[in-house]
């Protein structure tokens, strides 16, 4: 799904940060954007291959490393921004590293899109997809990708606030997207067939006479460095690669 960062979330997130930013994020869509507003900006991924083949020649500086083990000196940054990825980090062992890396005051950014499945019709178009596939169409809540954040000692003035974000989808759009599930694609053609028959009545009645359009949730959440909670740097041995461009 193409996703442009809501203007409005933006704002709220980087309101009273410095320049220097660490970003971890799903693609450098994010980390190219933040460069463009002015902002120095330092990426880190695990993929060395996907690391040099993304970054170009906007200024960003790249490294390959783990979240929980940052090859960077204390308190480099004015603030580290995760976008889309915190599910996939350990927050007992990351969150300690984004505060080290934090100069005082800095202040940790997450975001993470999810789908809003409390619409009925999106409800009942995973009710159709579940009967063949009952995983399909699932995912954890918005708040659930981000539980791990709540009440760490790392960070104060937490908040949180959430987005509301519509993805145009036509008929055949959402007919392709059941298509692709790999329980359907495996269907005889007669049984697939009422079921995508059933998809497009789903989208007819839930469009009316507009485009339908698919709903998401953007849930951001901010909080300020606690830096007395790093009692001491932690000097970490690490064979990262750095690119310096």
């Amino acid at each position: 799904m193409a996703f442009s960062f809501l203007p409005a979330a933006q704002s709220w997130l980087l309101a009273g940060c410095g320049q220097s930013m660490l970003v971890l994020a799903d693609s450098l869509a994010l980390p190219r954007g933040l460069v463009r507003l002015g902002y120095h900006v330092v990426t880190v991924d695990r993929d060395m291959t996907k690391l040099r083949s993304a970054v170009d020649s906007m200024s960003i500086g790249a490294a390959v490393a783990h979240a929980d083990a940052l090859p960077f000196d204390y308190g480099r940054f004015d603030a580290v921004f995760v976008h889309q990825v915190f599910p996939d980090i350990k927050p007992d062992t990351a969150l300690p590293e984004f505060a080290r890396v934090l100069k005082p005051g800095g202040r940790l950014l997450i975001s993470h899109l999810g789908r809003d499945d409390t619409v009925p019709w999106v409800q009942r178009l995973a009710a159709l997809v579940r009967t063949v596939d009952s995983t399909a169409m699932t995912s954890p809540s918005v708040d659930e990708a981000l539980a791990g954040v709540e009440n760490t000692k790392h960070f104060t003035q937490t908040e949180s606030r959430n987005f509301r974000y519509w993805q145009p989808i036509s008929q055949q759009g959402l007919v392709a997207m059941v298509s692709g599930v790999p329980a359907v694609a495996a269907l005889d053609d007669r049984h697939r067939q009422h079921l995508l028959d059933e998809a497009t009545a789903i989208h007819d009645q839930a469009a009316g006479y507009q485009q339908l359009r698919l709903p998401y949730l953007l849930r951001c959440w901010r909080g300020v460095v606690d830096s007395d909670s790093i009692t001491n740097p932690i000097r970490r041995e690490t064979s990262a690669l750095s690119i310096q461009l």
